[in-house]
């Protein structure tokens, strides 16, 4: 930082904030820093106090490697969560995987060995940098701005289908995660179905025992209405989702007909502003009743050749029983994996264009066996970053069909 100049000073790029007792750290890491405005701090008390945090819109701390500790990490969660254009990266002496769990659940953005900094930290400085500049940019938009349209107790709320005709793909993954993340952002319920009604996972994956069913519900026939619905429906405590669970025999599945799927939406579409749908993957005729019936059809992809080919037969057959393609939100699980296939050419196989990638992490892998979703648990991931995106892309069409 240069002489003589005022710490509270908004400045241009992000404000860069170097926490770290030990002296030759701090020297090293702010000499990696040159190309910001930056400053020194020994504790993220002396920060909070000194560096006047709401005259920056944009800041990074650098938490140096003698601050590795969980009441430091603990502090830091605190700071990220209090506002918007805060940001966070982690210099250690050595990486582990419990610092990096433990830095993950602080909201800290990246972690960079302290033998590496002269590669990585500038760079990470600066696309944090970036990303925080757009998170504010958003934050000012939507203050000035009218809130997106929800649907309430007397609109029709929207149903999403997560789909694929081929099993471990992480659909079951994404239709936890994209109605959790929708359940953080609407004012409204948020309901998900467990409609792969042999091999279901969404109540294991919440770590529910549901003492109701989607079975019960296609057996009420007539009597199903939305006052009934609601008691068949568990309330998940730690994202506030409304779970209709798949039956816990799979014999139970003749019980659902493509008439009840429907009466089923219907009555939901009451309940919840969205209503997603984690479906099966072999093709019958209640899942082809239930696509029909769907405002949204999520199409999962996984980075390997089967897994597109049979996209790309899944997408025929919507064609085939007259279901808009527009109705098509397209995601690419694993995208970054190193599997010799790009995403043009999952997309020139598709013939249609990649909406959102997921990027493969071994967090989703632990929130699973946790029984949390990963955007709950490690809510600053990529991973919660591209399911925020789909998240998005959801309710925009649900504001674009409301408006």
């Amino acid at each position: 930082m240069n002489d003589g100049e005022d710490l509270l000073a908004p400045s241009a790029g992000p404000f860069v904030a170097v926490v770290e007792e030990d002296a030759v750290f701090l020297t090293q890491i702010i000499g990696e820093l040159s190309g910001f405005t930056s400053a020194p701090f020994s504790s993220l008390d002396e920060l909070a106090l000194e560096a006047g945090l709401d005259r920056h819109p944009v800041m990074v701390i650098v938490l140096g490697p003698s601050l590795v500790e969980d009441d430091t990490f603990e502090r830091l969660r605190g700071l990220i969560r209090s506002r918007a254009g805060l940001g966070a990266v982690l210099v250690v002496a050595e990486n582990s995987p419990s610092i990096l769990r433990m830095a993950l659940k602080a909201g800290i953005d990246d972690a960079i060995g302290i033998d590496t900094i002269s590669e990585e930290l500038a760079n990470a400085v600066r696309e944090i940098g970036y990303r925080l500049d757009g998170e504010v940019t958003e934050a000012a938009a939507a203050a000035t701005e009218p809130p997106p349209v929800e649907t309430g107790p007397d609109h029709e709320g929207r149903v999403t289908a997560v789909y694929s005709p081929k099993g471990g793909v992480g659909k079951s993954v994404v239709a936890v995660n994209l109605a959790a993340a929708l359940a953080r952002k609407s004012r409204q319920p948020v309901v998900i179905v467990d409609l792969d009604l042999q091999f279901g996972d969404v109540a294991v994956m919440l770590r529910m025992q549901p003492m109701h069913n989607v079975a019960e519900a296609s057996l009420a026939r007539e009597r199903l209405d939305a006052e009934l619905a609601r008691n068949l429906l568990a309330r998940h405590e730690g994202t506030g989702l409304l779970v209709m669970s798949a039956p816990t025999e799979p014999s139970m599945e003749e019980h659902v007909t493509p008439a009840m799927v429907s009466r089923l939406l219907r009555v939901l579409r009451e309940i919840g502003a969205h209503v997603i749908v984690d479906t099966p993957p072999h093709l019958s005729d209640v899942l082809l009743q239930l696509l029909d019936d769907s405002d949204d059809i999520v199409l999962v992809v996984g980075m390997d050749v089967p897994s597109v080919k049979n996209a790309r037969l899944g997408l025929q057959t919507l064609e085939l029983v007259s279901v808009p393609l527009d109705r098509v939100i397209v995601v690419l699980n694993r995208a970054d994996s190193k599997v010799h296939l790009s995403v043009r050419d999952v997309e020139r196989t598709l013939r249609m264009k990649i909406d959102v990638t997921l990027p493969s992490d071994a967090l989703v892998t632990q929130s699973v066996n946790k029984g949390i979703p990963a955007v709950i648990e490690y809510e600053r991931s990529k991973f919660t970053a591209s399911v925020n995106q789909l998240a998005e892309q959801v309710r925009s069409r649900t504001a674009a069909t409301a408006g």
